[in-house]
């Protein structure tokens, strides 16, 4: 479990893979593994060609199948698919944004493709704490454009939406030069509210983001 100590800890299932004893022999007409395993057999590779009209090929982007981890899928719940999936297995993967290694859990796999609804095609590409931090940030730009929106704004709505200018700005969503966007939402805070914490600490989140981008 050591090797797995620097990996990206998944908030229901931990950082290291979870050890199931199952190992589905592959090369069995009964059992067909996930495209995103990164294994096929020569059988499999022949079968996709004659339904894709080609032969499909992976590129190495670090993903790992781990031995021994495999649950088996529900085909009556995934979403139809040219190749239905009989068995997901825990995958050591590499995080697109951040570098860092994570688990992409064979029953998070059995929750995504049985339970959301999700395509047999989407993937994992990035770690449990960027894709929340993606989630959190297309919340703050929906919550934004639907303040930019608004005919009338109240003095904590002004503040909310200077905040969430800031965090798109520093979250690199928004140029820099869109603190001057901040700087006339602050402006438009009344005189006896401009000495609160509030509108101090976002004027000095402005300024450092203008120092930094010097």
């Amino acid at each position: 479990m050591d090797d797995y100590a620097e990996h990206v800890e998944h908030p229901r299932y931990g950082k290291a893979p979870r050890f199931t004893g199952l190992d589905p022999d592959p090369n069995s007409f009964a059992v067909r593994l996930h495209w995103n395993t990164r294994y096929s057999t020569e059988t499999q590779l022949r079968q996709m060609e004659r339904l894709l009209g080609r032969r499909p090929t992976f590129p190495d982007d670090g993903t790992r199948m781990v031995p021994g981890t495999a649950v088996a899928a529900d085909l009556s719940r995934q979403v139809p698919a040219t190749m239905p999936v009989t068995h997901y297995y825990d995958l050591d993967k590499l995080c697109c944004d951040c570098g860092r290694r994570f688990i992409f859990f064979a029953e998070e796999q059995k929750h995504w493709y049985e339970e959301l609804g999700f395509s047999l095609e989407a993937d994992a590409v990035r770690c449990p704490r960027c894709r929340k931090r993606l989630q959190q940030v297309a919340r703050l730009r929906r919550r934004y454009e639907h303040l930019s929106r608004a005919t009338a704004r109240t003095t904590e709505q002004t503040f909310e939406m200077a905040d969430c200018c800031l965090r798109l700005i520093e979250e690199a969503v928004f140029l820099p030069r869109q603190t001057e966007r901040v700087r006339m939402l602050l402006n438009r805070i009344p005189e006896d509210r401009r000495a609160d914490k509030r509108c101090l600490d976002l004027r000095a989140r402005v300024l450092a983001v203008e120092a930094k981008g010097e």
